[in-house]
């Protein structure tokens, strides 16, 4: 019989990726037209906008196991990232852009004690390759206040940042969560795909038999009922399907045609919060100059993530934003979309640990163990590792 996994995100096809390569027969079925769950591009008028602003972390353990880089298009963001406030300020990371250490150091935005802090961070997050196994009980914002950054600089620079990270402007996250983030940014790069992130499911269900358009109605032991009343057979069954009691962070990103920016360095823009408190986005980048295949020939498409904590902006607010923060006449920038995604992250732990096994089913979605892309494929592996030792424990070569 077929091992059925419901769900064709990353974490359901990680899942059927491990069990088809243990010689597992695989189904899995996806309620939507297409695969790959909350990793979503759409194409328009030659504008590729994925569904809310998202990058691959190339330190991701899981992810460099399942998407090598030689069979990846991937484009690496600068290591940095430029502040808008009352004035413009350059941050880099002066180990990947020791070029550029004077911009960070000049900018102002740090006291000396800030300095510290960030050495001491930098320093801190070299061992960290994977998830904590339990997550603790610290805070962010107690984590940076420990570290002894001042207000100015986490509302400058940290709020911004990981506030579009966790989609939480107020940082309650676990400190954890913060560290291993953090550690997978320093360790890596962040990248887009060429054709953007949408060819992170492609590649990943290359070989799987998947059925989109496929309603799960009903689930029994070793039976899966679908929409019409067929009856799927399974001798077991991966649910990526989150529990409805699961909280859920939205987020809304609007997406603008544009003309190329002057200084086309591949780096994030970040609203100063410490000086312009209502800043009508969060942060903002051109992913076409990262990756160029994201807009037409001698043209950008540029992303801005709205704030989380004040009224939606309009569009003119944001447009009239991105012209000052580019550098670029506001009526050439002509919006082509606006994307909400009201489940964007769960509210999910931080750990590595991880139950796969439920009453009979087996669970796994980054729900489970971190609300990240490693987090959802390490859960789908997890769970066929789980249904692949069940399965061969109740083979008869092993109870002969």
């Amino acid at each position: 019989m077929t091992v059925v996994v419901i769900g064709a995100g990353l974490s359901g096809l990680a899942a059927a990726r491990t069990l088809q390569r243990s010689g597992q027969e695989v189904m899995v079925l996806e309620q939507a037209s297409e695969i790959g769950g909350r990793v979503q591009t759409l194409d328009i008028d030659g504008y590729r906008v994925d569904k809310g602003f998202q990058v691959l972390l190339t330190a991701y353990q899981e992810a460099a196991e399942v998407w090598p880089e030689h069979e990846m298009d991937l484009f690496p963001f600068a290591a940095g990232a430029v502040i808008h406030g009352h004035e413009v300020k350059q941050v880099f990371d002066p180990l990947r852009h020791p070029s550029k250490v004077w911009r960070t150091v000049g900018s102002k935005l740090f006291t000396v004690r800030d300095i510290k802090s960030l050495l001491s961070l930098r320093l801190g997050l070299q061992g960290i390759r994977g998830l904590p196994e339990d997550a603790s009980a610290e805070q962010a914002p107690e984590f940076l206040d420990r570290l002894g950054f001042s207000e100015r600089f986490t509302n400058a620079f940290f709020r911004p940042f990981l506030g579009g990270v966790f989609l939480d402007e107020s940082l309650s996250v676990p400190a954890d969560a913060v560290r291993f983030v953090l550690a997978m940014f320093a360790r890596g790069e962040a990248a887009l795909p060429a054709r953007g992130m949408s060819a992170l499911p492609a590649h990943l269900s290359q070989g799987l038999s998947v059925r989109c358009n496929c309603t799960v109605t009903d689930v029994e032991p070793n039976k899966v009922i679908v929409d019409g009343g067929e009856v799927i057979n399974a001798q077991a069954i991966i649910d990526t399907r989150p529990p409805t009691s699961t909280a859920w962070r939205s987020t809304q990103m609007m997406a603008f045609a544009s003309p190329v920016p002057q200084d086309t360095t591949p780096v994030l823009h970040l609203a100063n919060l410490h000086e312009q408190p209502d800043a009508p986005i969060l942060h903002a980048c051109a992913p076409s100059l990262v990756a160029p295949d994201y807009a037409p020939p001698g043209k950008a498409v540029v992303y801005a993530t709205l704030r989380t904590d004040r009224p939606p902006s309009t569009v003119e607010e944001v447009r009239q934003t991105l012209a000052g923060w580019f550098d670029l006449p506001a009526d050439h920038i002509e919006h082509l979309t606006t994307v909400e995604v009201r489940q964007a992250l769960p509210e999910s732990p931080c750990r590595a640990s991880q139950e796969a096994r439920d009453q009979g089913l087996y669970r796994s979605g980054d729900w489970t163990t971190h609300a990240s892309i490693e987090g959802a494929l390490r859960s789908g592996r997890i769970a066929a590792e789980a249904v692949i030792q069940d399965l061969e424990a109740k083979s008869p070569a092993r109870t002969a």
